[in-house]
């Protein structure tokens, strides 16, 4: 039976209507579906492939210290306020490919435009450039001075310089070659990036702890980038101070701006006077004292020259923020870098945290074949031969044989006898006596051929090859006075506030 016009009407008219209204409800429905469920579902999705890992640095001995997990998604988040501020890192080409890229990768990551990279060849490692710092140099004396004959061999090398320069067998020449870099990288710096407030050089093997760094500078420094001012760790070479370069060292906007701008012939001067002095960091130190009148002002144990494994962990490094270290090979690098990123506190990192985290869940009381740096006083066999065989700065650290105890002069004997030094220091009806505690200077010893040394701080050090041959002698034995170390830390208590330190003259 066929349905009247207007039933027919009325069905698609109703069909039309249920059409409009599953539409528009749909268009309703589906924002409403998509902010309550969509967060859920790329949650999910983020739980399997957000970058979070297992924390290599994490043990049970600084559980409390770091995060047992490093999330890499935010590196920068932490890391503070760099305006005014530019870095300069100095390299060279037979190194350049081993070291900058990790700085690249961990804490000059989150420097953007804020650093210049300086080496003695123009390079690219990925998007960023290395100047060369000697291209400034009047040809005619890199043709007359022999120290730049590897300069000329690294611009003739037609392939990579790794494949054309032996960096072990070229590292003395390598370094000798540095040296012409530091004044004319300086020049170069302010007439590229001129305006800063702080210009802070360090080389490819230098860590910065930025957070410090800025703290410091901006807050606690109470120093004025206006003024003429050199900072860095302070050396001396034939009696002249200068900031040791490794450390780095930081000029204020006042000293590079009338430095560079008020001394035309520096880049010349600098060249001929490096052909009598060993060191460009020391040049530096001339060049503002003879120009400005300004001499460095001396920043340690903040800006300091060592590394984790090597700082003299004690008095005078301990409650005291780092600011630099130097030495630092790419993992060495990498490490300090992720304990940075998994630490359990925003607040200032002082040296007792490198300690605490890196370094003693690592400590135990004997290592074989180690050498922990135990030289500040030694016991040798007095047998002139042994004398004879000892290093030039054992002998001269020995103490007098009038002044050692029983104990003392049985130490060079053998390693169980160095170990029993420190043991006998603070006698046991003492050993509850904190004020004796907090001034030990005895931690621990390394024996080697009849030589003992004891350390008045504690440091990790550095693996010595095996001996060759079954010689007991040969052997480099370190240990650690555990208890004692554990004593003093006991005593010293909690560090109540960093021991910021004032520059001084």
């Amino acid at each position: 039976m066929i349905a009247p016009p207007n039933s027919r009407r009325l069905r698609i008219l109703f069909g039309a209507v249920t059409a409009i209204t599953l539409v528009v409800s749909y268009l309703h429905i589906r924002p409403q579906w998509q902010f309550e469920y969509r967060d859920y579902y790329d949650g999910v999705k983020d739980y399997f492939s957000r970058p979070v890992y297992d924390n290599t640095l994490y043990t049970e001995g600084n559980k409390q210290l770091v995060h047992k997990h490093y999330n890499t998604s935010g590196p920068c988040s932490r890391f503070p306020n760099t305006d005014g501020i530019l870095f300069i890192m100095k390299t060279g080409a037979t190194e350049a490919f081993d070291r900058v890229p990790t700085q690249l990768l961990t804490t000059m990551s989150c420097l953007p435009q804020n650093f210049l990279l300086f080496s003695d060849m123009e390079q690219q490692i990925g998007a960023h450039h290395l100047y060369d710092a000697l291209a400034h140099i009047d040809d005619a004396d890199k043709s007359r001075i022999s120290d730049f004959d590897l300069y000329h061999n690294q611009q003739e090398c037609a392939v990579s310089q790794q494949s054309c320069i032996d960096a072990k067998a070229e590292r003395q020449n390598a370094w000798v070659l540095d040296k012409y870099k530091f004044l004319p990288m300086i020049e170069q710096t302010w007439k590229m990036r001129p305006g800063r407030d702080w210009y802070i050089f360090a080389e490819a093997d230098t860590y910065v702890f930025w957070s410090n760094m800025m703290h410091w500078l901006k807050s606690k420094s109470g120093l004025n980038p206006r003024e003429k001012i050199y900072l860095g760790s302070r050396s001396y070479v034939a009696g002249r101070p200068f900031a040791h370069g490794g450390s780095g060292y930081i000029l204020s906007h006042g000293a590079l701006k009338h430095l560079v701008e008020k001394h035309n012939d520096l880049i010349s001067e600098a060249t001929k006077q490096a052909t009598q002095e060993c060191c460009g960091d020391l040049l530096v130190a001339l060049a503002l004292d003879k120009h400005e009148g300004i001499k460095v002002r001396h920043a340690w144990p903040m800006i300091n020259g060592e590394k984790p494994t090597t700082l003299p962990y004690g008095r005078n490094h301990w409650c005291e923020p780092i600011l630099t270290m130097h030495h630092m090979n790419a993992e060495e690098i990498s490490t300090v870098w992720q304990f940075e990123q998994t630490r359990k506190t925003n607040r200032v990192l002082l040296i007792r945290d490198l300690y605490d985290s890196l370094i003693a869940p690592r400590m135990q009381d004997i290592r074989e074949n180690w050498d922990n740096g135990s030289d500040d006083v030694c016991y040798i066999n007095p047998d002139p031969d042994a004398q004879e065989r000892a290093d030039g700065r054992e002998r001269d650290h020995q103490k007098k044989e009038e002044e050692r105890s029983e104990v003392e002069k049985e130490a060079w004997k053998s390693p169980e006898k160095c170990a029993k030094v420190c043991e006998s220091v603070i006698s046991a009806e003492h050993a509850d006596d904190k004020e004796k505690q907090r001034s030990r200077e005895c931690f621990q010893y390394r024996w080697h051929d009849e030589v003992c040394c004891t350390s008045k701080s504690f440091k990790m050090g550095e693996p010595k090859p095996k001996a060759s041959d079954d010689d007991p002698k040969a052997k480099w034995t370190s240990g650690w006075y555990m208890k004692g170390i554990q004593d003093w830390i006991d005593a010293m208590g909690e560090c109540k506030e960093p021991a910021w330190k004032i520059p001084e003259l």
